[in-house]
């Protein structure tokens, strides 16, 4: 669907907005207006990320906006975001995209509502349609950094589930795929129009507004991986903590074991077997032995009681 946006004669200015267009209509654009073939192609890939092209006096520009109807689990540029691209030259400018987006629909009723107001450019147009484009990662990034906090708690906390670490890595993965679409949506901002010329402030705003959602998204980044280095470092540590006990418990048993063993064989000739106080000896013995183990990892601080001290401390009495 072809909709003309906005029209005004002082200055000599047209917004053309297409929706869903097919091949043939792109065809046909490009050749009403004077289009290179290749940016048709290129219109018509779902996946092409942000580029920045100028053939004559025509600039080619595509975008990428976050998607607010993506899955949950969507993994990739294709499933987060949607394209829109944009042919622009002086007097006019051309967007295209499959889906009627809303951040191009709430600037197309900016400019409709106000009937194309006087000093409507081409820079205008692309420049407040960049910044709703960006505008529209603040809601992912504020998911992400929520779902980032809860992780943090459900690690550090005793009385709660740890989280997956399969969730936290799709989480990294999205948060990855936002941060490159931005660092790229930075550079097609960079060349789009020199710095001495007078649009150029226009641009630095957008700049600007890309530069801080990117720093957003790298920050989430780096939480997400000392979050996962987090996870692996408790998940050795509840190991460590597990065989910890287990060898305290083997160590308790393996003399007692080794005593049993001993007086468990059965030779007529050992002289412990018929005194009368064989039976309470050896039991004795066993609680002898675990007493000085006891006493023994309790000082070198083995057992995790709060009063333990090691026998290595330096300057100990």
């Amino acid at each position: 669907m072809r909709h003309t946006v906005a029209h005004s004669s002082t200055p000599a200015f047209t917004w053309i907005d297409v929706v869903a267009p097919d091949r043939d209509e792109l065809v046909a654009i490009a050749a009403e207006f004077g289009f290179h073939a290749m940016s048709v192609e290129d219109c018509l890939d779902p996946w092409h990320l942000p580029k920045h092209e100028r053939i004559g006096e025509t600039t080619f520009v595509i975008l990428r906006v976050f998607d607010r109807d993506a899955r949950p689990d969507a993994s990739n540029v294709q499933e987060l975001t949607r394209k829109i691209a944009i042919f622009y030259k002086p007097g006019l400018v051309i967007t295209i995209h499959r889906a009627d987006l809303e951040e191009v629909r709430k600037l197309r009723v900016e400019f409709e509502t106000a009937g194309a107001p006087d000093g409507c450019t081409e820079t205008t147009v692309i420049g407040g349609l960049m910044n709703r484009v960006l505008d529209a990662f603040e809601t992912p990034l504020d998911r992400a950094d929520d779902e980032v906090d809860a992780y943090e708690d459900a690690l550090l906390s005793r009385t709660r589930r740890s989280p997956d670490l399969e969730a936290i890595h799709r989480l990294k993965r999205r948060v990855n795929i936002l941060k490159r679409v931005l660092w790229q949506t930075i550079g097609v901002v960079q060349r789009m129009v020199p710095p001495q010329e007078r649009q150029g402030a226009v641009f630095h705003d957008v700049k600007e507004n890309a530069e801080s959602y990117y720093y957003y998204a790298d920050q989430l980044v780096e939480e997400l991986n000392n979050l996962l280095g987090i996870h692996v470092a408790l998940s050795s540590h509840r190991t460590n903590e597990v065989m910890r006990v287990l060898t305290v418990f083997s160590a308790f048993f393996l003399p007692l074991t080794f005593i049993v063993g001993i007086y468990g064989m059965n030779f007529d000739w050992m002289p412990e077997l018929r005194h009368r106080l064989g039976y309470p000896a050896v039991l004795g013995l066993m609680a002898l032995v675990c007493v000085v183990i006891a006493v023994w990892f309790r000082r070198r601080g083995w057992l995790g009681l709060g009063g333990a001290r090691s026998t290595e401390t330096v300057g100990e009495p």
